[in-house]
């Protein structure tokens, strides 16, 4: 079972929709974090925007990724996704646009205008006790420091495991949690 949905996030088809549809979809601009990824077309709610794709890596390779570091996706507790361009230059905000579904699919939480910059909560992804940053996003419900899903606010927890936005390894740790509304 592991290793036919670690083929799913690495198939062809996905890097080659991708890169054939980028330019018409996506770019990236300069934005408050220094790059971030910006939508060329409105998007709608619970539209599945893309896949994650890149190597598959452990936790003791994304230490010694000098260059990108921060950049892999945490999608499972010792397996990453060395993301690559352009969906490494999705920035963090506390209060998100898009979610992770299915540990590798990002979907649009709410309507998207054309122009917009995306955003998802990096701590919906994150469970090692190690990464930390400070969290510069603005937003009136700001944390100041993002780290790992267990250190979010209960409300936080409880609406991101409603709307299954949690990596799939974090959420089952918190099934009580999503159904205490």
């Amino acid at each position: 079972m592991k290793s036919s949905s670690l083929q799913a996030i690495n198939t062809c088809n996905i890097k080659v929709n991708l890169s054939n549809n980028f330019r018409n979809i996506f770019y990236i601009a300069e934005c408050d974090f220094g790059k971030g990824l910006f939508s060329k077309i409105d998007i709608r709610k619970e539209e599945n925007i893309f896949n994650f794709t890149g190597k598959l890596i452990t936790f003791k390779q994304t230490l010694e990724a000098t260059d990108n570091f921060g950049d892999p996706l945490q999608i499972g507790k010792d397996l990453y996704i060395n993301l690559e361009e352009p969906m490494r230059f999705i920035n963090h905000s506390c209060n998100p646009n898009t979610g992770i579904i299915n540990d590798v699919t990002l979907i649009a939480l709410r309507d998207i205008q054309a122009g917009e910059e995306l955003y998802f909560d990096y701590s919906t992804s994150i469970d090692e006790d190690y990464w930390v940053m400070q969290c510069m996003c603005g937003e009136a419900n700001c944390r100041k420091t993002i780290k790992d899903f267990k250190y979010l606010p209960v409300q936080a927890k409880q609406k991101y495991l409603n709307l299954n936005i949690v990596q799939k390894f974090i959420a089952v740790q918190y099934q009580k949690i999503a159904t205490n509304v």
